[in-house]
């Protein structure tokens, strides 16, 4: 049984796990160190979190955390990988390995872009490696690749009826 829940402020070392869950490492290659965490390009998805405009879903399965999806938005002179402009937030997701294929990452997916939407942001975005198996995911969803951050591809999904800004 699986439940769905918003991001608590107790949740920061679960959301520090994800984080690290989320950077993709390609088949046989060995994980980065943990210390990737602190470089200050992926610690701004978390650091200081809880600001306005921040975010966020967990997915329990048996009253365990499971995955979280998150977004904030972020400033032009500090962008994200996924960086697109400051008023579309960038999300974040994982799933822990051992709950992966079982459709957990759709159900925070779509939760967190339905809170996007309601918060009436213009869209979302995100990077993704081509060769990472969610890439599919975020297209299945709606998302479209509008250029390179590096080796990843930056998505965005945007919605009608909301102004561009």
């Amino acid at each position: 049984m699986h439940a769905i829940r918003q991001v608590a402020p107790g949740d920061l070392a679960f959301l520090q796990e994800m984080l690290y869950e989320a950077i993709f490492t390609p088949p046989g290659a060995p994980r980065p160190s943990r210390a990737i965490l602190d470089v200050p390009e992926i610690a701004g998805y978390l650091a200081g979190w809880g600001r306005p405009g921040d975010r966020g879903f967990i997915a329990e399965v048996d009253g365990k955390p499971a995955g979280a999806a998150w977004f904030r938005c972020f400033p032009a002179e500090a962008p994200g990988y996924g960086f697109v402009r400051p008023d579309i937030p960038e999300l974040t997701i994982a799933v822990g390995l051992q709950f992966r294929g079982c459709g957990l990452g759709t159900i925070l997916l779509e939760r967190l872009v339905g809170c996007a939407r309601a918060d009436r942001y213009p869209g979302i975005s995100l990077s993704v490696s081509p060769s990472n198996p969610a890439a599919r995911l975020y297209a299945r969803l709606g998302f479209r690749e509008v250029g390179m951050a590096g080796d990843s591809a930056l998505m965005l999904l945007t919605w009608a009826g909301v102004p561009n800004g």
